[in-house]
């Protein structure tokens, strides 16, 4: 069974990389492009550009590129090594909480499911596969905790949260979960609790100085808060958590059964969590109910949590997930038909997601997955600095190992300076030091061409079709300063005079 499983795993992240889902995007390349500068001695604390996220996964994927060089490929291990990791790690906090065989079936389960964390975490996005796994490892810290308040394991744990909250602030639900657990089943700890939070304050210090040094910029939210907090843990309740459970399929929340039928699952599971976790109340499995009713709660104060196409910020709560459902299979035969049933909703949902991603023209578009015709062209123009769309900015620097460096660029407005034309700077860059590089000397512009034209199979709202005609604008004064038009599907390449 373990085999089995293991082979369905490793057959869907094979799968998925080589689909529509698994094609690079910029976000992919910044964390590459963070690792290649931690080879050069350049540390960063967070994902380019802002004040959450830490860079932990970029910080192991300098070694594999410095052994193997650096390829998507090579980028993408670290999380599919510890989405293994954490499956590993769920499989021991099973044993303390829930036994066997279920405990395998949840190590199991969660290599296979849930179909968005088999998609999301077979790319690299800086800080999505660690906070699962920082999430599975807290669990087993916490039970260990309880077992024995020794001052070494109070320390231990402490460290790893603190360690977890640097990563990803996704992981402060889970923490809350996991302290008001602690105080109600072994108040004990209480007595560490000043070792823990000297333990949490080295664990998290990278973040905790830089937050210092920037009027702790961490706490601002990129997002403004538009929507009530009710209104949020709706969203949760659905799609968000449908979703999660491959009930809905993340990006267009269509129902894989009826929606009667999808209610009626979710209902049912909820019944029967209320009935496990009062069974469980005075065991080590009320972990699992206590961190999963608190999460939703803590979860939802954050405002961007508004979001509804995808289930990326429930990604944490994973691992308490397929401990709660592999309490459905205390057999062997019911272990079988449980990870069937798994495995089934993961490899349907990751096909309507990408037959999503095959029929959809993306907005904001994305690059595909070979640019060679676009680096051929640029290569032909002699051009090796251009300004582009995010989502083609840092993909192409880090495919041209920073030959071509491409400026992140909103393309709104261009003014002649010192001979050259340069674009307006962008607000809220991930790397300003490739906008300088760009402005330093000659270069192009890049645009997608769905950017450009309405195209006679979408109209595009009142907002895209203004974005388009400024854009049309952009490119007819381009020409007025001599740039030449240069189409190479799915881009269109503008050119400066010659040198």
């Amino acid at each position: 069974m373990v085999a089995l499983a293991f082979a369905g795993g490793v057959a869907l992240r094979v799968w998925a990389y080589r689909s529509a889902l698994g094609i690079p995007d910029s976000d992919e390349g910044v964390v590459g492009l963070m690792a290649r500068d931690v080879l050069d001695g350049e540390l960063t604390v967070f994902f380019w550009g802002q004040g959450f996220g830490g860079s932990q996964e970029a910080l192991l994927t300098a070694p594999l590129f410095a052994v193997a060089g650096s390829s998507w490929l090579t980028l993408r291990i670290v999380p599919i090594v510890f989405s293994g990791l954490a499956a590993l790690v769920v499989w021991r906090v099973g044993r303390r909480t829930i036994g066997e065989p279920a405990a395998t079936v949840a190590g199991c389960a969660l290599w296979i499911f849930p179909p968005f964390l088999v998609y999301k975490l077979t790319h690299q996005q800086g800080f999505y596969a660690s906070g699962v796994l920082y999430t599975a490892m807290l669990l087993l810290l916490a039970l260990r905790l309880k077992e024995r308040p020794t001052t070494l394991r109070a320390a231990v744990f402490g460290l790893v949260l603190g360690l977890a909250l640097w990563q990803s602030a996704q992981l402060v639900p889970v923490g809350v979960g996991l302290l008001v657990w602690l105080t109600w089943r072994e108040p004990r700890w209480l007595r560490s609790l000043p070792l823990v939070a000297l333990a949490v304050v080295v664990g998290a210090l990278p973040s905790i100085v830089w937050n210092l040094q920037n009027d702790w910029a961490s706490l601002d939210s990129p997002i403004e808060n538009t929507t009530s907090y009710a209104h949020r843990l709706r969203i949760f309740a659905s799609p968000l958590l449908p979703m999660l459970l491959g009930l809905r399929t993340p990006f267009t929340q269509a129902p894989l059964l009826s929606s009667v039928l999808v209610v009626l699952v979710l209902v049912t599971l909820g019944m029967l969590f209320l009935y496990g976790a009062y069974r469980s109340r005075h065991q080590n499995a009320s972990l699992l109910y206590v961190v999963a009713a608190c999460f939703p709660f803590v979860y939802a104060l954050a405002p961007q949590t508004l979001f509804s196409e995808e289930p990326r910020y429930l990604l944490v709560v994973a691992p308490v997930v397929v401990l709660l459902l592999a309490q459905l299979a205390p057999t062997y035969g019911r272990a079988v038909g449980l990870l069937g049933i798994l495995l089934a909703l993961s490899i349907v949902t990751l096909a309507r997601m990408d037959t999503h991603a095959r029929a959809v023209q993306a907005q904001p578009p994305r690059a595909p997955r070979d640019l060679a015709p676009l680096v051929a062209t640029l290569d032909r123009l002699e051009l090796d600095r251009v300004y582009a769309d995010f989502w083609l900015a840092y993909a192409l620097t880090f495919e041209t190992d920073e030959r071509i460096v491409a400026a992140q660029s909103k393309l709104e407005r261009v003014a002649l300076v010192d001979g050259l034309v340069l674009a307006s700077r962008h607000p809220a860059i991930r790397h300003r030091p490739y906008e300088r590089a760009v402005e330093a000397r000659r270069h192009g512009f890049v645009f997608f061409r769905s950017s450009l034209e309405t195209g006679a199979d979408r109209t595009p709202g009142a907002a895209a079709a203004a974005r388009i005609e400024q854009l049309r604008r952009l490119t007819v004064e381009l020409e007025g300063y001599g740039y030449r038009r240069i189409a190479v599907d799915p881009f269109v390449v503008f050119a400066p005079p010659p040198a």
